[in-house]
Parts: structure tokens; C-alpha cells; sequence
């Protein structure tokens, strides 16, 4: 980086919740971008990282094919009171 370029910086704030319900608890959540307070809501990952392409570039984050069916939501077992 030369002394006259500043550094591109996109933040993000990801929450994440989870429902419990009787038959069957599930994740969803929302995503922030910091510098424009643009904000989404996802039920699914690849709906945040969709909304983060928008401000920057991650291939990185990218499930690969093969981890893609690992990654569906799986069933959480109810935490113990």
C-alpha cells in the first residue's frame, strides 16, 4: 500500500438467534453493514454473505461444494434447565 491510498474497511455486525420451538429449534438471524447502516434479515448463510458481496469480495467464505451438505441446518438438542 503506497502513503496515498487509505485502506477499504466494511464492517459488519452479524446476530444471530435461535428459536426454540417444540418440533424443531432453527437459526435465523440479521446482518449490518456499519459504513451505510444497511441492514437485512437471513434464514439462511448464504443470504449474509449475498448481502456482505455487496460491499466486498469473499470467495473465501464460500462453502465448498462438498461441505455444502454438511452445512444445512441440523436439528439442536434442547439445553438442559
Amino acid at each position: 500500500m503506497n502513503a496515498t491510498s487509505l485502506p477499504l474497511i466494511s464492517s459488519f455486525i452479524i446476530r444471530f438467534v435461535l428459536d426454540e420451538t417444540a418440533s424443531q429449534p432453527t437459526y435465523h438471524g440479521t446482518i449490518r453493514h456499519i459504513q451505510t447502516a444497511e441492514e437485512i434479515n437471513f434464514t439462511e448463510w448464504h443470504e449474509a454473505t449475498e448481502f456482505m458481496h455487496r460491499f466486498v469480495l469473499l470467495d473465501e467464505l464460500q462453502l465448498p461444494t462438498s461441505l455444502e451438505a454438511e452445512s444445512k441446518p441440523k436439528q439442536i438438542p434442547p439445553l438442559n434447565s
